[in-house]
């Protein structure tokens, strides 16, 4: 599937989408792999959905900076686009949708899982948050309007501004996810909240989500050309491209 960047697995009219690209880093590739899965499932009926990583540490540490590194404003700006599209295509999924948070969940990782309607996350050491401030550019404009419909006014700020991340335990507290699962129960624990999720009356399910959330899906489709345009100043400020060229570096270390 997806020239192998994805594993689909189907249990009790579950379906898991599992990336399985290295680290995870978001490139076009496994954007384009995971928009095509979720769109197919959609146009089937739109059965429950989680969305998981093979990772053992990492669910998704957001944009693949190695390879954005030397791209121009045209390229960037496309990516962007495309990064919108992934996180509006998944928000608004008709059907119930899970992250299952097994790792780091960083920047577009982290974006990627409030998308979902819930989230579970492992205990530990991982994270989850928002990094793109520390970097110099803003959090994309069409992401902050999903925040705002899935989180308290201080749940917002703290992760936007404080750009810190935080631990499962913190993140239950902020209401980033919604239950907490120890080691060796994460894949468990995601699938007794998603079963659950699925098993209300379907299509009251379906046209629930619709009315709650459809007036900021149809806010996320509408070309925002100035928010792009501020996202691509602050990327190509001098001290953003001096960041983002020692993280490509240490990475490709």
């Amino acid at each position: 599937m997806a020239d192998g960047l994805l594993r689909h697995e189907e249990d009790r009219g579950v379906h898991r989408l599992v990336m399985k690209h290295g680290p995870n880093a978001l490139d076009r590739p496994l954007m384009n792999a995971l928009r095509s899965e979720i769109r197919r499932l959609a146009d089937g009926g739109a059965p429950a959905l989680t969305i998981a990583s093979a990772h053992p540490s990492l669910f998704c540490p957001g944009w693949n900076l190695k390879l954005l590194a030397d791209a121009s404003r045209e390229d960037v700006g496309g990516f962007l686009t495309e990064f919108n599209a992934l996180v509006l295509e998944l928000f608004s999924y008709p059907g119930p949708t899970a992250a299952e948070i097994g790792g780091h969940a960083v920047a577009g990782g982290c974006q990627l899982a409030i998308a979902c309607d819930l989230r579970v996350m492992i205990s530990g050491r991982p994270r989850i948050g928002l990094s793109e401030l520390n970097l110099g550019v803003p959090v994309p404009g069409h992401s902050l309007r999903m925040l705002r419909s899935r989180l308290s006014s201080p749940a917002v700020d703290d992760l936007v501004f404080r750009g810190e991340g935080c631990n499962a335990e913190r993140a239950r507290e902020l209401g980033l996810v919604h239950r907490v699962a120890q080691p060796g129960e994460m894949k468990s624990a995601a699938a007794s909240e998603i079963t659950r999720l699925a098993g209300r009356p379907r299509t009251a399910f379906i046209q629930t989500k619709r009315m709650l959330l459809a007036a900021v899906w149809a806010a996320m489709r509408e070309p925002q050309p100035a928010e792009d345009k501020a996202f691509l100043d602050c990327w190509f400020e001098p001290e953003t491209r001096n960041r983002i060229t020692g993280i490509s570096s240490r990475l490709r270390s």
